[in-house]
């Protein structure tokens, strides 16, 4: 079972953990739900969340919540899909108004940093787009002013935004207006009408024409931009993060559940997850780290409080290492301690260093030389003697 740790307890192994994130060159972050409670959208598994507010109103024509995002469930009953818009539309509404919370402004700190990797994000809110990031967004043309390529994305939408509507039928895209007056979930598909009206203009049969759906990816649904989200997985699963961080979410969804077990499996990456209740058991041995318990703002603080100890200790050491020379070259000149000759005082007369003359026994100075090797040892002894040994 990975590490428990409370965020609420000081300890010196959530300290170590706090500084090994804030350390990190290469982050991914996976988020959910939670992190969005804070800005005014809420969840969907909690005892107030989406869910339970859909059963609790609609009962009747829904057993479960979550069956109103059940594409096989909801589309069966023009009832039930009248309540689907209806909710989508009060959604898109709580979307627009919402601002990014403090999760998001630690990732878009991430971002300038120069450490963020890639942002997956469960939610389909929009916000990460509201904090400064770029955004993938496969329905935005190439050339478009909106469009930005996978390789430039700071943050992709995992499950679609409620930035878009798209015909059930064509799958044609226009953008969801958040107001009174624009494109509206469950309305007539601009582009499927006029196909039939022109069909009808030249004599032909009308065709049928496709209700508008936000680009929301549904349960027991398949992702029409799944290919492109998995070659983006792959390759940022090839980089190896050193840190990959989750927050806010249950890890209910299959999808996401193989999305972090895809990016932890890299060599050397630390895995933690953060969120208000532990989410983590034996299932994720080996694959979480640390789950930390507790508030993900309250931990974005702790990161961003490091970061800033950092920066204080490598601006010291800058103006430091900038002073130096200068101090150095203020500095007055050390005094002599040599003792001054005054010119009263006589020089000494320098020792004689001249070779001495060899005497009339010089022939025996090689036998004498020889005889004092021998009783000092010389180079053949030196090798024959044993090392020393450096384990003793």
């Amino acid at each position: 079972m990975p590490e428990t740790l409370a965020l609420a307890e000081k300890s010196a192994e959530l300290q170590q953990l706090v500084k090994r994130v804030a350390r990190a060159r290469r982050v991914v972050v996976v988020t959910g739900a939670g992190i969005s409670v804070n800005s005014g959208i809420p969840d969907f598994r909690s005892a107030s969340g989406v869910f339970r507010q859909i059963q609790a109103a609609h009962g009747h024509v829904v057993g479960k919540g979550r069956d109103l995002f059940d594409a096989s469930v909801v589309f069966r009953s023009g009832a039930a899909a009248a309540v689907f818009y209806e909710w989508m539309t009060q959604l898109r509404r709580q979307c627009a108004a919402a601002r990014p919370g403090a999760a998001h402004a630690f990732i878009r700190q991430l971002a300038d940093r120069g450490v963020l990797q890639r942002s997956y994000t469960q939610n389909i809110d929009g916000l990460e787009r509201k904090a400064g990031l770029r955004v993938w967004d496969p329905y935005q043309k190439p050339g478009s002013a909106g469009h930005v390529p996978w390789q430039q994305a700071h943050s992709v939408p995992l499950h679609g935004t409620m930035d878009h509507l798209t015909c059930q039928l064509c799958a044609s895209a226009v953008p969801f207006a958040a107001l009174p007056g624009g494109a509206a979930a469950g309305d007539a598909c601009a582009e499927c009408l006029q196909r039939s009206q022109a069909r009808e203009a030249c004599g032909r049969r009308a065709l049928a024409a496709g209700k508008l759906r936000p680009a929301v990816v549904l349960y027991e649904e398949l992702h029409p931009h799944g290919e492109d989200i998995a070659r983006i997985i792959s390759h940022d699963a090839r980089s190896r993060a050193d840190v990959v961080l989750v927050f806010g979410t249950t890890l209910k969804v299959p999808g996401c559940r193989q999305l972090v077990r895809r990016l932890a499996a890299a060599p050397r990456t630390t895995t933690v997850v953060v969120n208000n209740e532990p989410v983590c058991g034996r299932a994720w041995d080996g694959v979480v780290d640390y789950q930390v318990v507790g508030c993900v703002d309250e931990w974005c603080a702790r990161v961003q409080r490091a970061w800033n100890a950092q920066s204080k200790i490598t601006q010291w050491a800058t103006k430091r290492t900038r002073g130096a020379p200068a101090a150095k070259e203020n500095a007055p000149e050390p005094t002599s301690r040599k003792r001054r000759v005054s010119d009263s005082d006589s020089e000494p007369e320098p020792t004689s260093r001249k070779r001495r003359a060899p005497d009339n026994n010089s022939s025996l100075e090689p036998a004498r030389r020889s005889a004092r090797i021998a009783t000092r040892g010389g180079p053949a002894d030196y090798q024959q003697r044993q090392p020393l040994s450096i384990c003793t």
